[in-house]
């Protein structure tokens, strides 16, 4: 998806990176990791196929790995929108401290 949010040109790249790297951790977090752990837990293997416990033991690991390298590559409209936020704050507090 693209994002119909505008472009900030005058914040710093920093600015911007630290806002999308936060942004990205918090959605993968709050809404990837448990989408990910319920399509885990709701397999119905059974028998031979069922998960081991090194599976059962490592699978919150790969929901976290693979929300993060989903969230390196999606472009959410969420993402977008929690960014802009946290720059917006980010130019309001070094306005006030200005």
């Amino acid at each position: 998806m693209m994002s119909l949010l505008p472009t900030v040109p005058d914040v710093p790249s920093s600015t911007y990176d630290r806002a999308d790297a936060a942004a990205r951790q918090l959605v993968g977090q709050a809404f990837l990791v448990p989408l990910l752990k319920e399509v885990r837990e709701s397999t119905s293997a059974h028998g031979m196929f069922a998960p081991g416990a090194a599976e059962k033991r490592f699978g919150p690991i790969v929901d976290h790995q693979m929300a993060d390298a989903l969230m390196t590559r999606l472009d959410l409209d969420v993402v977008a929108k929690i960014r802009q936020d946290l720059i917006n704050k980010e130019t309001q507090k070094t306005e006030v401290n200005s």
